[in-house]
């Protein structure tokens, strides 16, 4: 393992450090596992930025050509799951609010006819 830094790798680590620290300082004492998990897979990150050869080592490992598609095959696959999941939470919240206001909309019909 040798450590590599250039200038795009040393930019690369900043990013994910200030992305950390806004998410900490934004979201502090709430989604504690976010944080947590988020931490997580930046320090994996960080790993894999600054020892780029580990991840065409484990990419060899696993029979696949190289590194980077290594670590791009699951963040596609995860980006995708994770788009699709957050799609059927926004239709299931759009759902919630229609059934919300309909209700809302019954009950002041009803204040209406009673006045």
């Amino acid at each position: 393992m040798r450590l590599e830094l250039s200038l795009a790798s040393i930019s690369l680590l900043a990013l994910l450090a200030v992305l950390l620290v806004y998410d900490y300082l934004t979201f502090r004492g709430r989604a504690r596992h976010m944080l947590a998990l988020e931490t997580v897979a930046f320090l994996a990150g960080a790993w894999f930025i600054a020892f780029p050869a580990t991840a065409s080592e484990l990419a060899h490992l696993a029979g696949i050509g190289r590194g980077v598609d290594f670590l791009l095959y699951p963040t596609v696959i995860w980006l995708v799951r994770e788009s699709l999941l957050t799609r059927r939470h926004r239709y299931e919240q759009a759902e919630r609010v229609s059934e919300l206001v309909r209700t809302i909309a019954i009950e002041r019909a009803r204040e209406i006819r009673a006045d």
